[in-house]
């Protein structure tokens, strides 16, 4: 429920490091109109050919999507999942596929209706064997989409920066949540409250102590993310923070990050 908190650059790293050093089968989906994970994540020219050859996220609610009115066309079958992949990794054991996003994804949104559970056509149940972990990056709004992500995973992961506007995210995301269990009667997952751009400051402990109540206990995440620009520069050269020059402590406390994630998931 706010930009800039590194929910993209959690997920990116979080997915990159279950396929690659974990050696587990990975996919993440891109549900961000502006794309920063599909940035991120793919080869610029590569990912020009996928959106020439393949289908992106917004293909699939085109194809989900059904036209009302007096001439019904005959439906056409969904897309095969295959068609969506792009391979960021490969192999018999880690794995990391994205289903990558463009800009035309909003396009797509403000020209029809999306169904809240119009994802489940194309991750279906046998979609969800082939996978350790799958992971949506979001954009940092409530919206249609958002929707769409919880009713499919029906888990969150919620990065945030211990400070005023962090907070109160803190207060519309349990609102979000509340509701969402009202609209569609089933209670989302909190995997957990992940702490990111952490400074070690008074005021950021005041804050973090005020989100930690609001929260059930064993929700907050122990190991936090620091504040580190080696994660913008990590971006911009397309790699994580692990192969990056950060120093080690930035490394490890990024490992004892995944290491309490696959506790809690």
């Amino acid at each position: 429920m706010k930009g800039g908190v590194g929910k993209t650059t959690l997920g990116f790293n979080l997915a990159m490091y279950l396929a690659e050093i974990k050696k587990k089968k990975v996919l993440l989906i891109d549900l961000d109109p502006q794309a920063n994970a599909t940035i991120v994540s793919t080869d610029p020219a590569k990912y020009e050919l996928h959106c020439k050859s393949k289908k992106t996220v917004a293909d699939i609610f085109v194809a989900a999507h059904r036209t009302y009115g007096p001439v019904h066309a005959k439906p056409k079958p969904f897309p095969a999942f295959e068609e969506f992949i792009y391979e960021v990794i490969g192999g018999k054991q880690g794995q990391f596929h994205i289903i990558p996003s463009e800009l035309i994804l909003s396009s797509v949104l403000r020209g029809m209706t999306l169904g809240p559970f119009d994802l489940d056509k194309l991750i279906t149940d046998d979609v969800k064997k082939r996978y350790d972990y799958i992971f949506i990056d979001c954009a940092p709004t409530y919206s249609s989409l958002t929707t769409i992500a919880l009713n499919t995973t029906r888990s969150v992961l919620i990065p945030m920066v211990a400070e005023t506007f962090g907070a109160h995210g803190t207060s519309l995301m349990k609102q979000v949540l509340d509701e969402h269990k009202y609209d569609f009667g089933f209670e989302v997952k909190i995997v957990g409250v992940a702490f990111t751009m952490w400074e070690d400051q008074t005021d950021q402990f005041s804050h973090s102590n005020n989100i930690v109540t609001k929260w059930p206990p064993g929700t907050v995440f122990r190991s936090k993310i620091s504040k580190n620009n080696w994660y913008r520069v990590s971006n911009g050269k397309r790699e994580t923070i692990w192969h990056s020059k950060a120093h080690q402590k930035t490394k490890d406390e990024f490992e004892d990050f995944v290491t309490e994630f696959e506790a809690k998931a």
